[in-house]
């Protein structure tokens, strides 16, 4: 039986690192090579969530992410094979979102490991408590703490055509120099958040105000000095916009909609982190 999708899912909402979370399925499968399953494991899936949670665990005391400079937001990529799609579960719960994955930052790697294994996989606090070497105790406190840090989540379900209309929508009012038509597209609570890591000129803090949002971005197609183009796609289920200029991929926005409004932008900016990207965009429409 391959896990491959499962332990990818696990490893992604652990680390919100792409390249991290190929490492863990590889880790974890060579693991498997040494080391079966022992006889005695009745449920495998559960298993294998287990050692995947706990793998990352370790690998979030060494991996912190404290040198790196400017806001940091995940990856993003686009599943271009079977083994980079998302669980059903997963998908069926909503938890493997973009949104979710940047939010996620804010837990410790505990909080995250609980988190996760009671919304994805609906594990009792006794089996959580069992996989982490925790209490049962501390973990309902974890949850609870992790469930109160992610009230914030604005991203919902939507139609993929539904979506893309919003994000073509989005591009168009913004070729237009239309500000009141982005002011009526965007939430009260809008945000605009970028991350150059500090190699390109990026956002130095999250930008926040429907008209300040929609003047920032009219200004900077106004000021390119080369062409714009603009194409589609999805991340981690919320529509994205490549953006190129002078033909080279220099952005990639991730718009997170709530009730049909954009309530945040997410603008990645750092070039180690558009390489994912760079190979697929043959393929978008």
């Amino acid at each position: 039986m391959n896990f491959d999708k499962l332990i990818f899912s696990v490893a992604y909402n652990m680390t919100g690192d792409y390249n991290t979370t190929r490492d863990v399925v590889q880790d974890i499968n060579l693991k498997l090579l040494e080391n079966s399953i022992p006889e005695y494991v009745t449920d495998k899936r559960n298993y294998i969530i287990r050692a995947t949670i706990n793998h990352c665990l370790n690998l979030k005391k060494r991996e912190q992410r404290l040198h790196y400079k400017g806001l940091w937001l995940p990856e993003p990529f686009v599943a271009m094979s079977e083994s980079e799609t998302t669980g059903t579960h997963f998908e069926n719960q909503n938890l493997l979102s973009y949104e979710l994955a940047f939010l996620m930052e804010q837990l410790s790697a505990t909080e995250r490991a609980v988190f996760v294994l009671k919304e994805a996989f609906d594990f009792s606090h006794k089996e959580i408590a069992e996989a982490i070497n925790i209490s049962v105790d501390n973990s309902r406190q974890l949850y609870s703490r992790a469930k109160r840090k992610m009230t914030n989540l604005k991203h919902k379900p939507a139609s993929n055509l539904r979506a893309l209309s919003t994000a073509r929508n989005f591009v168009s009012l913004i070729n237009q120099g239309d500000v009141e038509g982005l002011i009526t597209l965007f939430n009260d609570e809008i945000s605009l958040l970028g991350d150059g890591g500090g190699k390109v000129p990026a956002l130095g803090k999250p930008l926040m105000g429907k008209e300040k949002i929609a003047q920032f971005f009219i200004k900077l197609i106004r000021s390119a000095k080369s062409p714009v183009s603009f194409s589609f796609t999805e991340v981690l289920s919320q529509p994205a916009i490549v953006i190129c200029l002078n033909g080279e991929l220099t952005c990639i926005q991730i718009l997170s909609i709530h009730k049909d409004k954009i309530s945040k932008v997410f603008a990645v900016l750092n070039p180690d982190k558009l390489n994912l990207f760079r190979a697929s965009l043959s393929s978008l429409p």
